[in-house]
């Protein structure tokens, strides 16, 4: 998994859990955990599934300079995981014959002149060649910028694409890959139009409610993260700082999910098991175009490479100031693992976290 980090019930409408029973620790797993708060990590939760049943644990403390440990079933800002959830409600439009992977996205939103070759698929699929907003690039700086002031500002998703539509494309689209938050951005924005519902409401109403996700929240400007929760930090040059509350709208449909590792896991297995999405939609999504020696990408779904023997994760990382988080299944369902790192010195503990989802995954 030394690749994953790059750098760092349910409801009547669905089958019921497959989770089984809490385990022992039998593979060393809180060890694991605590190496990666040695390791520079304030602090580290996790929910893991093997065949001998469902582990949590965690490590560190919920602030620094408290003793208190990180509460069991703590939420947490979740990043681009969040891509995983706009792609599944926008494959559910498509299920639903209201919109299609083929659609020209210039049609559904003519008002921000986007390439009319650029399809619904190539926007899913991280192949539209619209650059990044987030991150900037082809000599262009990122329009949010990695500043207290930018994650506390409340954004418009349209300042979001008009900025990219606005640059050049960074290939022809459908010719190449390139990670763009600006697609999940275009995709939220697909999902309100098509859909005629707000995108937080859409995703509470097709997902999280019918998974009794009850604590995973969809914050449009809310900068807190209510009932427990660790605090994140980061390092803007003049020390660190906490960066717990934050204002999402600068990530949106692209990374502002707050969620928790249970919930994660629900999602995940219910989403690989087939259950909110038919079985061509779903071989869609996990249709993965190889992007490099580390991952494949699918629509909103990557396959990792997690060790140098065959073994496969599917699911998706996320990162936004101060939170890290990963949840992963094996193609299999056998193995499962979704946690949350809260940082406090940057990517020291890398190595650490991929021993542990190795651990975890490729026994």
């Amino acid at each position: 998994m030394r690749r994953v980090l790059l750098v760092l019930t349910a409801a009547a409408l669905f089958a019921g859990s497959t989770e089984t029973p809490a385990a022992a620790d039998p593979g060393g797993f809180q060890r694991a955990l605590e190496e990666i708060v040695a390791r520079g990590a304030a602090g580290v939760q996790a929910h893991v599934q093997t065949p001998g049943g469902a582990w949590d644990g965690s490590a560190g403390v919920v602030q620094l300079g408290r003793p208190d440990p990180v509460p069991p079933g703590a939420r947490f800002r979740i990043g681009s995981i969040t891509k995983t959830f706009t792609a599944t409600a926008l494959l559910q439009l498509v299920g639903d014959g209201r919109i299609g992977l083929e659609d020209s996205v210039a049609r559904w939103l003519p008002e921000f002149g986007v390439d009319p070759r650029i399809t619904v698929r190539m926007i899913l699929g991280q192949t539209s060649g619209l650059l990044d907003y987030l991150n900037g690039g082809a000599g262009y700086p990122p329009l949010v910028g990695d500043s207290v002031a930018d994650i506390r500002r409340t954004w418009q998703p349209a300042d979001f694409v008009h900025w990219a539509t606005g640059k050049p494309l960074q290939f022809a689209p459908g010719s190449g890959w390139a990670y763009s938050n600006t697609n999940y951005i275009v995709a939220g924005l697909l999902i309100e139009r098509v859909s005629g519902l707000p995108y937080h409401f859409h995703v509470y109403s097709r997902i999280t409610l019918p998974l009794l996700m009850l604590s995973t929240g969809i914050p449009q400007t809310f900068d807190r993260i209510l009932g427990p929760h660790a605090h994140g930090y980061y390092d803007y040059g003049g020390g660190l700082v906490d960066v717990t509350d934050q204002n999402p709208s600068y990530v949106w449909a692209a990374g502002g999910i707050v969620s928790s590792t249970r919930d994660l896991h629900t999602f995940l297995t219910a989403l690989t098991d087939g259950r909110l999405l038919p079985p061509h939609l779903l071989a869609e999504m996990r249709a993965f175009r190889h992007v490099n020696a580390a991952y494949d990408y699918g629509l909103g779904l990557y396959e990792f490479r997690l060790d140098d023997h065959g073994c496969l994760g599917h699911g998706h990382n996320g990162y936004v100031n101060g939170f890290g988080s990963l949840a992963l299944r094996s193609p299999d369902g056998r193995y499962a693992l979704t946690m949350s790192i809260t940082d406090a010195a940057g990517p020291g503990y890398t190595a650490a976290v991929d021993r542990f989802v190795e651990t975890v995954m490729c026994p």
